[in-house]
């Protein structure tokens, strides 16, 4: 292989790998979500409001 394409195949290499290790963060807790003393999310809490007391959907 010639230098250019081989560090073109490296960056793509990498990159596709990284995106799946990425996902496998699945035991990090969301931030910004209301939670029991158990640890488990509390659903039936209310919906954050913002200032003018409308509720907040933009993270939706």
């Amino acid at each position: 292989m010639k230098p250019m394409p081989a560090i073109l195949f490296s960056i793509a290499l990498l990159a596709l790998i990284c995106a799946p290790v990425y996902g496998q963060w699945v035991k990090v807790p969301a931030g910004g979500i209301p939670r029991g003393a158990d640890g488990k999310p509390n659903l039936s809490a209310p919906a954050p409001r913002t200032a003018d007391g409308h509720p907040d959907l933009s993270g939706v």
